[in-house]
């Protein structure tokens, strides 16, 4: 396995045929998809504070969490309670979840070869900027983890290309040294996913999901995403 600058862990939470259970559950709530594109098979099952805070604000977010949180919790809260443990035992602390905020949830990306790939963007993981922490306290961004369980890939594989370039870093840095350390590191690493893995980063390097080389008709790549940040020191686990 290749190294990326912010992987934090990469540990196995499911056999093969659990993911394969996972991936036909996830297929069997289709009616409760969200839809993220509008001309590409990309979906949601879960209330997501990157997606959904910006379209209608936090309490359209807690809104899709309350009406889709039943839904996750019924089907896939074994997987919900054996990702907190794991989480807990790599931050070093206990983690936990709150019924307010959404619950792990999935990304789905089907397969349609007669169009182009949409291209991901680069981004940090800064969806904490949509939640009003009124309710819980002062959380603490910088120590934030962003988590991805591999589902499913395509038939030739899938995964994460992450430059070193830390969000945190460059904005200690004056105007040269920042240009001066993005050109540097214009080339990014390949990490690659395993499905049954959890894989933790930090979500503060930039990033961008993998385009499929060899795109089949059949290919399919789900994870099962979240956050989880310390506020107030308890650590919250949410999507």
């Amino acid at each position: 396995m290749s190294a990326a600058p912010g992987i934090l862990a990469d540990v196995m939470l499911m056999t093969p045929g659990e993911a394969a259970d996972t991936l036909a559950a996830v297929h069997a709530e289709r009616g409760s998809w969200t839809v993220r594109h509008p001309d590409y098979p990309v979906y949601t099952l879960g209330a997501a504070a990157y997606l959904d805070g910006p379209k209608g604000g936090f309490a359209k977010y807690q809104e899709d969490a309350r009406r889709l949180n039943p839904i996750l919790g019924a089907r896939f809260g074994w997987l919900h309670e054996r990702l907190r443990a794991a989480v807990s035992t790599i931050v070093g602390a206990e983690a936990a979840y709150d019924e307010r905020v959404g619950l792990p949830g999935f990304h789905v990306y089907l397969s349609d070869p007669t169009k182009p790939q949409p291209l991901a963007s680069m981004h940090y993981d800064m969806q904490y900027d949509q939640i009003d922490w009124a309710g819980w306290g002062t959380p603490d961004r910088s120590r934030q983890v962003s988590l991805t369980v591999t589902i499913a890939l395509p038939a030739s594989g899938g995964g994460l290309l992450v430059w070193n370039i830390n969000r945190l870093a460059i904005e200690q840095m004056g105007d040269e040294e920042r240009r001066a350390h993005m050109a540097a590191n214009r080339i990014a690493s390949y990490y690659p996913y395993t499905i049954g893995h959890l894989a933790v980063h930090t979500g503060h390097y930039l990033h961008q999901i993998a385009s499929t080389k060899h795109l089949q008709a059949t290919d399919q790549r789900v994870t099962l995403q979240s956050h989880a940040l310390p506020v107030d020191g308890r650590w919250l686990i949410y999507w």
